[in-house]
């Protein structure tokens, strides 16, 4: 079973990461994600040709049966995006319970579903403003969105070098324009000095 505490901090971490896209309506907990419209307006942000969001009212869908199909109309070009834009098999990855997501609330699911998102996001054309939305956020919850970039399966050939930049790591990974890790090395480079003073 997972460690409540661990759920609580990755779900903060992501209704932070997607309150940095502009949204259709407003979310406040991860049970607002429940619906996929508000991961439909993130990836629709990354990629609009892809992620076309669907004609409906922007306004929470109270029947579990339409958010059920609104997430397997997300699932399905999330997957479809993997195998087609990234070249990365679909199988390889989490395949959430939409079920459970949809009629439940289920904290765990709607994670992997979110996991997802972020796996397609920190790949695509507009990493570079992703990765800024992210370095953006406190640093808990860039810790956190590392992790969970590095639960994706199949991102493997670019999460390493997302999280050595999110996290400031130093190694093979060559300073970029968008800055990441400068804060978080600035951070350990000025703790390491009060240790040692």
């Amino acid at each position: 079973m997972a460690d409540p505490s661990k759920l609580a901090k990755e779900s903060a971490a992501f209704v932070a990461w997607v309150g940095t896209f502009p949204l259709s309506r407003p979310i406040n907990s991860l049970a607002d994600l429940s619906d996929g419209a508000a991961l439909f307006d993130v990836l629709s942000s990354i990629d609009a040709q892809n992620f076309r969001p669907p004609s409906r009212p922007p306004q929470a869908m109270e029947n579990w049966v339409l958010r059920f199909s609104s997430l397997k109309r997300l699932y399905r070009l999330i997957t479809q995006y993997y195998a087609d834009v990234l070249h990365q098999p679909a199988s390889a990855l989490e395949v959430p319970d939409l079920q459970a997501v949809a009629k439940d609330y289920n904290v765990p699911e709607t994670l992997r579903l979110c996991r997802l998102a972020i796996g397609i996001a920190v790949q695509s054309e507009k990493r570079k403003e992703v990765i800024e939305g992210i370095q953006g956020l406190e640093e808990s919850h860039q810790s956190s969105l590392m992790r969970a970039i590095e639960k994706v399966k199949g991102v493997a050939l670019r999460v390493g070098d997302v999280s050595t930049r999110l996290l400031g790591h130093s190694g093979n990974v060559q300073a970029d324009a968008t800055g990441l890790g400068r804060h978080r090395t600035a951070t350990h480079d000025r703790v390491r000095k009060h240790v040692r003073g």
